[in-house]
Order: structure tokens, then sequence, then C-alpha cells
């Protein structure tokens, strides 16, 4: 967890000097494809990445970022925090290329960006007949020198089907993880697992009120997503029990494993501290 004096110069907040959250509830377990995960309970720093879905709110100003910094400062301020990022904004539009030069420039050595699939591939296509859209999606982001996973979120209206999956999975370029997210429960059965396995691809594991919560391994790196739960989707502030369950959860797929989580409750400002408290957790505190 990072740590600041308090006061003025704290960009942080007092919120963020306070990481203790309200018991809540806890999920069951999970599995690995194709077998039993390797127990660990310690985890090297330098294989969890931990950060949140984008970095661009608004409402972050005075919790999070100091009322000065502003505009593409953000981003080198949060690099400062967060050795990660999930770029949402690319499921939208492809990024321009003021902006890839810009990212190229900011970002640290040791940043792990990921980015997240267009939603012409996935949504629009829904992975058929999607040729033009994916090579003008990775011309553009496989500029990026910090460039480490792709998300590709599937629509909740995409159920199982998996002679799709495999032929989008064999159009996908090495020299890049590639992690898929399903929002549909169909696919929570062993052939989607195995297939994922059998590609190098991993399998998103989600914490969403309407979608299983369980852990399955199918890479050499884990992805989890943490949206909220309940009602209150995006407006959802995970409680210190809750990210201990989660990390119990997580740490036996660790093995040989990179870790990569996001919080996606950007609402509030919920987000960077969850993401703050759940590092802290799987880390001793260390980082």
């Amino acid at each position: 967890m990072l740590r600041r004096d308090p006061g003025k110069d704290d960009p942080l907040g007092p919120a963020f000097r306070s990481l203790q959250g309200e018991p809540g509830p806890a999920r069951p377990g999970g599995r690995t494809a194709g077998g039993r995960p390797g127990g660990v309970r310690k985890v090297a720093r330098s294989r969890i990445h931990v950060g949140t879905s984008g970095w661009t709110y608004d409402e972050w100003t005075g919790p999070f970022y100091p009322p000065e910094v502003t505009g593409a400062e953000r981003l080198v301020f949060y690099a400062r925090t967060f050795d990660t990022v999930e770029v949402n904004s690319t499921f939208y539009r492809l990024p321009f290329e003021g902006m890839i030069k810009g990212w190229n420039k900011r970002l640290p050595a040791g940043f792990h960006l990921v980015v997240k699939g267009s939603r012409r591939v996935t949504h629009l296509k829904k992975l058929v007949d999607c040729g033009e859209p994916l090579r003008a999606f990775l011309d553009r982001v496989l500029e990026l020198r910090r460039l480490k996973v792709i998300l590709w979120q599937l629509p909740p209206s995409l159920h199982e089907d998996i002679p799709r999956l495999e032929d989008f999975l064999a159009s996908l370029p090495g020299g890049v993880r590639h992690a898929l997210e399903f929002r549909h429960k169909s696919w929570w059965e062993a052939k989607a697992a195995e297939t994922l396995e059998r590609f190098g691809a991993a399998f998103v594991t989600v914490s969403h009120p309407r979608l299983p919560g369980e852990v399955i391994s199918t890479a050499d790196f884990l992805y989890l997503r943490f949206h909220g739960e309940g009602p209150r989707l995006y407006d959802y502030d995970y409680s210190r029990r809750e990210l201990e369950s989660w990390a119990d959860r997580v740490r036996p797929h660790l093995k040989g494993r990179t870790l990569y989580a996001f919080f996606n409750n950007d609402v509030k400002c919920r987000a960077p501290r969850n993401a703050l408290l759940f590092r802290e957790i799987l880390t001793g505190g260390k980082g």
C-alpha cells in the first residue's frame, strides 16, 4: 500500500489513509482447467498487478488526484500509485496517434497497459467475419510500448459457441496476452475453459451480481474484474472481508502465474481505494 504523511501534501486524501471496510458476503471458490490449482500463500509483488478500469474520472479529483493534476498529467500521477491500468475507451473508438504517442511517452518502464478490445469485433460482429475491424484495432494498439494484455468482453447476447470461439482465438496475434470476459452463464462450462487453455488465453474471473464468481485458470496469468455486487453495480464499496475472501480464493491459482486485477467500481472514487486495499492484502502490505 502507498504510504504518505497526512496533510496538504497527501494526494490520496483521508479516505485512502483508512482502508478498513465493513464485513460483507463471500462467494465460493474456483477451479483450474484440466486439473487442480497448486497452493501458494505469499506472492511476489512483481507478479501482482492491481489497478482500475480507467483513470480520467473528474470526481476522483480531491479524494485521489490533487486539484492541480488535470488532463494528461492524471495518467502520470496514476502511474506513481499503480503499475497497471485497464483502458476502456478503446472499446468505443480507436486511440488516435497523438494518444498513442502520449501514453508511450508518459508511462514508465515496467508499467502494464491493458486495453479493451473494440466493440466492432465483440458486439457488432460478435467474433464472426471480423477481420477488417480486428486488423484496424490491432494495427493501432500494437504500437503501444507498454501493452501487455488485450481484454475481449463479449456481449450478454452471445451464448456459448465453441467453434466461433476457436476461430476467433486462432486469429489473434502472439506477443501479447489475451483475456476473454463472458457475460452469459452458458460459457461457464468445461469446453470453453479447455478451449481458452489450448490457446493460452485467460478466462476472466468477474465479481458481478448476475454472473458466476468462480476462479478458472486457463493461462499463465489470471485476470479479475471487480464490477460490484448487489444493486449498486459500479457504485459498490468492497469491504476488507470481501477482498480477503477474494484473495484467499485467488492465491491457490497463482503458482507460476501473473495476476491482473481491475476495479470497475469507479463511482465515488471507490475503485482506487479498493484496489489499494486488495493489493495490500495480496502482498502483505508490501508495495
